[in-house]
């Protein structure tokens, strides 16, 4: 066999469909009970960075990955989970429409509507000096992807469910052996749990805890707004039937999966901030972010034990940095083609 992956989570579904696409053979090892950080995600993919009004970092390249990974996985699973949703950011002050419109004559200006709308839901949000919009941007419905994946893994007789017990890992130079499943290589795919792996742990995360709300706004309806996602202090995506997702919180001190009073009530005052009719608090859920010191993603082998590796660290833009990632460590597994620097682990050796 050619690969152990451990987690089913965003970074691990998208890495066994990455080496499968590639004909390689492998296990993946995961306990439905554990962590579902990916399920809670808004999946939300956005090529422009608001705090400074500038392209995410390979914005170009990802999206490409992107648009080429999920329309086949859809095919394969036979299920529809990506979205291409317009992000419309109501402003807040006027040298905020100024820089938006110099910006539509930059490189960024690909991603920014070249107008600003004056008349935007005006009668359900707050919105006094316009709005504009971010292109290219949209969502993944991760329940869907990973549920649909999920089975087709089980179909195929790839999935083992259960936690991964590292004591009875068998390690060699060459290959890795588990509960007598022999492989080339095991890759850990297990977001923040990773903290806890006896191998990896010594990698600097900074995880964040992160909360949303589903929401229902009954009045929200009346405009055609499923294509679109609102975005000023919190996002509210459309999930259909008059539910939105709200969100999302950052917390760095309680890292427990546990929704949190305090959490709740600024997703509330952010969402009452911005909308002039009542919202109704349908679910409040939690999750913790598989965030990286710096800010990439950490992929590599082990300095020790070569048949080891790690796939995580995605943080915030998993949805976006998988595809494109994925490909490349398949690359780097498969061909030793050099990897990005910025996300290769041998930055902290």
């Amino acid at each position: 066999m050619n690969y152990i992956i451990v987690g089913q989570g965003l970074a691990g579904t998208i890495l066994a469909h990455t080496l499968l696409n590639q004909n390689k053979t492998i296990t993946i090892i995961d306990s439905p009970d554990l962590s579902k950080t990916s399920k809670v995600a808004a999946g939300l993919y956005n090529p422009v960075v608001f705090k400074r009004l500038v392209k995410s970092w390979l914005a170009e390249e990802l999206l490409g990955h992107m648009n080429e990974f999920y329309p086949k996985a859809q095919e394969l699973l036979n299920a529809k989970f990506y979205f291409k949703k317009n992000i419309v950011k109501p402003f807040s002050e006027e040298h905020e429409k100024v820089l938006w419109l110099k910006k539509t004559g930059e490189d960024i200006g690909k991603y920014l509507s070249k107008t600003i709308e004056t008349g935007f839901l005006t009668d359900i949000i707050h919105n006094r000096i316009g709005t504009g919009e971010v292109v290219e941007a949209g969502n993944i419905d991760t329940n869907v992807f990973l549920d649909e994946s999920r089975n087709f893994f089980k179909a195929n007789n790839i999935l083992l469910e259960e936690e991964i017990n590292y004591d009875l890992l068998t390690i060699s130079e060459n290959s890795i052996t588990y509960k007598g499943i022999t492989a080339n290589k095991l890759i850990f795919c297990e977001g923040h749990k990773a903290t806890s792996n006896p191998y990896f742990s010594w990698l600097p995360f900074k995880l964040t805890k992160g909360e949303t709300l589903t929401v229902r706004i009954p009045e929200l309806h009346l405009q055609n707004v499923a294509s679109k996602v609102l975005n000023k202090g919190v996002f509210i995506l459309p999930l259909g039937e008059g539910l939105y997702k709200v969100g999302a919180t950052y917390e760095w001190e309680d890292l427990t999966e546990t929704p949190t009073e305090k959490g709740k009530l600024f997703l509330i005052d952010q969402l009452s901030k911005l909308l002039k009719v009542p919202f109704e608090i349908i679910d409040h859920q939690a999750g913790i972010r598989p965030t990286v010191k710096d800010r990439r993603p950490l992929i590599g082998l082990h300095p020790d034990y070569p048949s080891l590796g790690i796939f995580n660290g995605l943080g915030t833009k998993g949805v976006m940095l998988a595809p494109y990632f994925a490909q490349q460590f398949a690359d780097y597994l498969e061909n030793s083609t050099p990897m990005n620097k910025e996300v290769d682990i041998e930055r902290f050796k």
